[in-house]
């Protein structure tokens, strides 16, 4: 893999999106679809995009989120379980009013049917839809310490920056893994590998990817948000306020809703893209991306117009392999191989 796809690997798992991507379906009128004829006039058509309706794999933690044909402040969602008890939580709207997300004040029950309604034109359209929750949610009853995942690229749902998965997911070459080195019933340590040939054996000649310790509410995880620092082909990568967040199975085997936010900033990514694309300066790689829709925006750092938010979701990991062993850059060199390196680390990740 290219020491560019090692970054970009990197920062879209740091933990990284999988489910419900393919998610759509209308929900309202006797078809499905509000057709604004029982409001007099009302032309906002709604469709419930996350999950899909009738969907049985949404995520507990997740928020429910409905797609409008047309900005409509008044539009509202509420969700209900199946003996109609609503469940507690608020509306907002996307920064272009086209979608609806109702967030719960707590999660969701595991494996339990939901009917969402939807609401439209200050009533004049209304319509509902049926979900059930996954089994993520229920407690862990193994201990995850030792244990290694494979993290399912493939599924992942990038929200921001827009438009870039095609570009993120046609450079890996190599699965990314994240290990749980201990863990306790508040807290666990993690790091971040490659896997050397797709059988989810670490690379010990790549080094590992530090995680800020993450707190443990069994059986959910969250770590940060922090500034965290990679080391990619001898050159640190910052990325700015890195939250990453999901939840394990009761039985330890995979995890599940993940989802990852922070900030990069071209004025650190700029000396690891010279070598690879000729791009040096800080600008120049904000008008790379601008090639790709994305454009750089204020930093949270120090305000300073250079920065990417990125935001993916929906992430899964399957249990598999050894576990995990801390190789810093001292620790790679020409010769490596995993029967000289898998032991040489002592230090720190």
């Amino acid at each position: 893999m290219s020491r560019y796809a090692l970054i970009l690997a990197a920062f879209a798992t740091i933990g990284c999106a999988g489910g419900d991507k393919e998610d759509s379906g209308s929900a309202g009128g006797g078809d499905g679809a509000s057709d604004g004829a029982d409001g007099g006039g009302c032309d906002v058509t709604y469709a419930l995009s996350n999950p899909a309706p009738d969907s049985t794999t949404h995520f507990y933690l997740d928020p429910v989120e409905v797609t409008l044909s047309a900005a409509d402040a008044s539009a509202s969602i509420s969700v209900a379980d199946a003996a109609g008890t609503a469940v507690g939580g608020s509306t907002s709207f996307s920064a272009d009013g086209l979608t609806a997300i109702f967030t719960p004040d707590a999660g969701l029950a595991p494996s339990t049917a939901y009917t969402v309604n939807i609401s439209v034109c200050d009533g004049g359209a209304n319509g509902s839809a049926a979900f059930t929750t996954s089994s993520l949610g229920a407690p862990v009853t193994v201990d995850l310490s030792g244990s290694t995942f494979v993290v399912n690229l493939a599924e992942s749902r990038f929200v921001q920056p827009a438009g870039v998965a095609d570009l993120l997911l046609g450079s890996l070459e190599n699965n990314i893994l994240v290990g749980v080195s201990t863990a306790s019933d508040t807290s666990i340590e993690m790091i971040g590998a490659i896997d050397a040939d797709g059988s989810g054996v670490q690379d010990y000649c790549t080094p590992s990817i530090p995680f800020p310790t993450a707190t443990f509410d069994n059986p959910s995880f969250q770590v940060g948000p922090a500034d965290t620092t990679l080391n990619v082909a001898g050159v640190s990568i910052t990325i700015n306020g890195l939250s990453i967040s999901g939840a394990f199975s009761a039985d330890g085997s995979y995890f599940g809703g993940g989802r990852l936010e922070g900030q990069l900033d071209a004025r650190t990514l700029a000396p690891l893209l010279g070598d690879l694309l000729g791009v040096t300066d800080p600008d120049e790689v904000c008008g790379l991306l601008i090639g790709f829709g994305v454009t750089c925006g204020a930093c949270d750092s120090d305000g300073a117009a250079y920065c990417v938010d990125v935001l993916a979701d929906q992430i899964t990991a399957t249990a598999q392999g050894a576990s995990l062993v801390c190789i810093d850059e001292e620790d790679c060199h020409s010769e490596c191989a995993s029967s000289t390196c898998e032991d040489t680390s002592a230090g720190e990740c």
